[in-house]
């Protein structure tokens, strides 16, 4: 660390100096470790201008430097300058003639100038006369040219030649992805990467490749594990820990997702918003207590985030704790008020306190923010059926029809009916729901626990459910 501040109060003096001179109308002359260190740091700190500025004062000096030109080309590419970077390329070939590295620029510029039949002779005359080693970078070349024409079979199908050259080549592994991702060719790269894991298997990209497209396919603990491969292979590869956790956590196996975060916690140290997630997945194995802990650590790193007072709220809600949990939810929303979330878990924890008005001041809001998702009509309602407000749960069920429709929307209606006396109608409304989704009757016990004694109820939801077992056997 010593050293690093050394070297770095050496450049910053190097780069004072050097600006010092040309903003006073100096000529600055530059030897080949000045100019190699200027380049490098405006380069590093996205000045491109700058480094235009240092490579046109070392071409007055150089004039027979093709790699100065290569590096001039390169820094107008990436200002999207391509007639420039162009002439630059140009300049460097009339040195060089004969330098793949100014052949391959070439080409790539011509692509993204529009020039695509021009990059692709270019590519293809380097086919024929470049050696096989050399070939990746040709192959590399020409998947960039192919993006650009958005063939991405064609893409993909360049980089698969790249790597059946260099199998560990890290800028094809990392682009085959993207053109996996672009083209869904997801079983293709599955099969591919295989192969190349057979031939290396300590390919972290390999394995990182393979446990995506796996993941695309629904093979997630297939993926869990090829995702792991790709940390255990390389232990400073954050991103395998990260995405390995996601799809943990998408298929609830939190377990799993809790192990890897605290593997990652113990290669890269803590990190607030990873601490979220880890308290979550303690949150959703019932650790309450840990999952609460951990959420009070991400706060001291970042006290106005407003997800970790929602994490702390329902942690309190879990233990029963209301006023803490209110306090939680407030805090949440004042951070961020546009979360229908938050204002649900509100309304239920002034439920739980007694206080019915406000309760239902938010969980409306939580419905009217989301109005096409069910889930928040439903909690409303079943809010209004437990303090037997009908006649406004008639109103919001129809309000609530206007914008989305479920069985649990339905389930709701029956239960208004049966409290309403309208028995004929509720059955109608019960036969429509089960018919709709019968796994989401346990609503009904929610609502009013007594409909598991009702011998009615309990023939109906008997009868679908043989129904609906007989029609998976004929399957």
């Amino acid at each position: 660390m010593e050293n690093r501040t050394k070297r770095d109060k050496k450049l910053i003096s190097l780069v004072s100096s050097f600006e010092q001179k040309i903003a006073s109308g100096q000529q600055a002359y530059l030897d080949e470790s000045t100019l190699q260190k200027l380049i490098n740091y405006y380069e590093d700190e996205l000045m491109y201008h700058k480094a235009i500025e240092v490579l046109n004062i070392a071409l007055d000096q150089y004039r027979f430097r093709s790699d100065l030109y290569i590096f001039k080309a390169r820094i107008l590419y990436k200002l999207g300058n391509f007639t420039k970077a162009l002439a630059n390329v140009n300049k460097a070939q009339s040195i060089a003639p004969y330098e793949l590295e100014i052949q391959i620029l070439k080409a790539r510029i011509l692509g993204s100038n529009g020039q695509l039949n021009e990059a692709l002779e270019l590519v293809n005359e380097l086919k024929l006369k470049t050696h096989h080693s050399d070939l990746v970078e040709v192959y590399i070349c020409e998947s960039h040219i192919y993006e650009t024409m958005q063939d991405l079979d064609k893409m993909f199908d360049s980089l698969v030649k790249a790597l059946d050259i260099a199998p560990g080549c890290e800028e094809a592994l990392e682009r085959i992805w993207f053109a996996v991702e672009l083209s869904k060719r997801y079983i293709d790269s599955i099969r591919f990467h295989e192969k190349l894991l057979n031939k290396d298997p300590y390919s972290y990209l390999g394995w990182f490749n393979l446990g995506h497209a796996l993941s695309c396919i629904g093979e997630y603990s297939a993926a869990i594990d090829a995702l792991e491969y790709a940390f255990i292979v390389n232990k400073d590869f954050s991103v395998g820990y990260l995405d390995c956790a996601d799809i943990c956590c998408q298929t609830k196996n939190y377990s799993k997702a809790l192990e890897i975060y605290k593997e990652y916690f113990a290669v890269f140290g803590y990190d607030e918003e990873l601490l979220i997630k880890l308290s979550e997945c303690q949150f959703e194995l019932g650790m309450y207590d840990e999952a609460k802990s951990t959420i009070l650590k991400s706060i001291e790193l970042d006290p106005y985030c407003d997800e970790s007072y929602f994490i702390l709220a329902k942690c309190y809600a879990k233990k029963d704790n209301w006023s803490q949990a209110i306090k939680g939810y407030l805090k949440a929303i004042a951070i961020e008020d546009l979360v229908e979330d938050y204002y649900l878990g509100l309304g239920k924890a002034f439920y739980a306190t007694g206080a019915y008005s406000k309760a239902e001041q938010y969980l409306r809001k939580a419905a009217l923010m989301a109005p096409e998702d069910c889930n928040y009509w439903v909690d409303y309602v079943v809010f209004l059926l437990s303090i037997r407000d009908l006649d406004k749960a008639f109103i919001v069920l129809n309000e609530a029809s206007k914008s989305t429709f479920s069985a649990g929307l339905l389930y709701c209606e029956f239960a208004a009916l049966h409290f309403a006396g309208k028995r004929e109608e509720g059955i109608k409304i019960l036969e429509e729901a089960l018919m709709e989704n019968i796994d989401e009757h346990s609503l009904l016990y929610e609502i009013e626990p007594e409909f598991r004694l009702n011998n009615e109820i309990s023939s109906m939801i008997k009868y679908y459910m043989s129904e609906l077992i007989a029609e998976k056997k004929t399957k």
